[in-house]
Formats: structure tokens, sequence, C-alpha cells
């Protein structure tokens, strides 16, 4: 790799020390590199930084400096030019990003010598019917809401041109297994390894005792129709992204027609990762315990 993209959440602490020993490294090893704009005024990178409709054109790889926000930013971007997305954790729980800053240079040098795997994983494609400015990729979710109202919204779900359900909810998410482990967890949905292929529906407090979470084969195309004439309904993509929707907007979501990379420099394992990040099987501590 010779071409380097830096982004960086500087609301992070010690992310802007971070992005300083990044770019100490590439100066010393003559690597040419970008940074994102926020680096600029920071540290005095003004001839290094690109206006963001060319800043990931002819990278080879993007260092993204924060948390799992930071990187879903990130991978949104980027993810349909196939630029590579290495993560490194300057966050907190740190799902997606696999670096921690103590193990910073050795990774770079990895990455520097080609030592290193690529991890591809389905993202969604999010379109809203008649509008033509509303095209949404997510690694995560897909997910309609009351927003900032109290009451219940009204959704339809078809799987192409078939009725699946209604759903009288606080929302519905629409997740890829990647996704599952984040609002689809917290709402009762199943984990499902990141690799493998399909669309999660999980309702959001159902006004029913009998809507469940469903799973969908990845070739699906999936409508949701807004049922409800007296809110707008928000849909938030990735939890970053978010606009309203009307009475009778329908939204189409589909596995995108391409995938996202993620840099792995060591050994993945989902089922540690769910262990040590989640706490996944930990047996209750008794008074016997040390």
């Amino acid at each position: 790799m010779k071409t380097f993209g830096i982004i960086a959440h500087l609301k992070r602490p010690n992310v802007e020390r971070t992005a300083k020993l990044v770019i100490d490294w590439l100066q010393l090893q003559k690597l040419e590199y970008r940074v994102n704009s926020d680096l600029i005024s920071e540290m005095s990178l003004a001839e290094k930084v690109y206006p963001e409709s060319e800043f990931y054109r002819g990278l080879d790889c993007i260092l993204s400096l924060g948390g799992d926000g930071t990187m879903l930013s990130s991978i949104r971007k980027a993810g349909n030019l196939g630029v590579p997305v290495f993560g490194i954790n300057v966050g907190r729980l740190g799902f997606l990003t696999e670096i921690l800053p103590v193990d910073l240079i050795s990774a770079l040098e990895k990455l520097h010598n080609d030592d290193y795997e690529i991890d591809e994983r389905m993202i969604l494609e999010a379109t809203v019917e008649g509008s033509s400015d509303s095209h949404f990729y997510a690694l995560n979710d897909v997910v309609l809401d009351h927003g900032d109202s109290t009451r219940l919204v009204k959704l339809d779900l078809f799987q192409f041109d078939e009725f699946v359900c209604p759903y009288n909810a606080d929302g519905l998410i629409i997740s890829t297994p990647t996704g599952s482990t984040a609002y689809n967890l917290a709402t009762g949905g199943p984990v499902m390894h990141p690799h493998l292929a399909a669309l999660i529906a999980s309702p959001i407090c159902p006004h029913s005792l009998t809507l469940r979470p469903i799973i969908f084969d990845d070739s699906s195309e999936l409508t949701i129709r807004v049922a409800s004439d007296d809110i707008d309904v928000r849909m938030t993509v990735d939890g970053q992204i978010s606009c309203n929707l009307a009475s009778e907007s329908r939204v189409h979501i589909r596995k995108a027609p391409h995938k996202v990379k993620l840099i792995r420099i060591k050994h993945y394992s989902f089922f540690e990762i769910l262990r040590t990040k989640l706490h996944w099987g930990a047996r209750p501590l008794t008074a016997g315990d040390d």
C-alpha cells in the first residue's frame, strides 16, 4: 500500500495524538497520504486536504481513527469505490475497529508489507421511491421509527410484491448480519455471523404479542410502506443520516451490488469479539468466585 487516506473523529480523546503518530510514520516511510478536513486546522496540514469528491479516489487504504461510528461513515463514503478501510479504535466498544493505538506502528508496518487479509461484508442499499437524491448505503441497518413523536407508527412490509405483515410499533429495523449486534440486538433480534448473506426485519416495541423478527434471504427486495397518516416517520441509516417520510412513502431496501472491504491484520474471530465485547455467555459470579 502506497497511498493512505486518514479520517479522524477529533472529539474522541487521544485521536489527535494518534493521528500525529500515523502521519509521522507515513512521512518517515515516504508514503503518500491525505487527511480529512477536521485535521487541517489542528495539525497545519492544508496541503494534504482534498475535496471530498476527490478524497477517496486513488487511495489504497483508508485509516479510520475513532470508534465504530467513524468507521461506518468511512465505509459508507468509500465502499462503492472498493477502497479497503482499516479501523484504529480510539473509541469505546470497537466492534468494527480492530487495532488499539498501542499496536499502531506494528499494524502500519504490516499494511505497508501487504501482510493482511480483506474481510468483505454485504451492505444495504435503500432508496425512497420517487426521490432521485435519496440513495443510501448502510453497513449496519436502516431504521424507520416515530422520530421525535411518542406515538406508534404504522408500517407495511413487503417482500418484492408480496405483503408480509403490518407493524404497529415504535419502528422497524432492517439489518445486515454485521448490524445484527447493533440496534437489532437491543430489540431482541437474532445474532448472525457477519459472513452470512441475509436481511433481518426486527420490530421495535411492537404493539402485538405475535410479531417477531424475520430473516430473509439476500436476494430479497424489501419494501416498507408508511401507513401512518398523522405523523411523519423518520428513516435513519447506520444511526447517522436521517430524513422524514410522509404517509404513503415507500422505501426499497436490498443487498447493495458491491461489498465493503475491512482490513484485518490478525485472525478475525466473531465469537471471540462476542465474548470480549458483549461478555457473551459469561456466567454470573457467585459469592465463592474470585
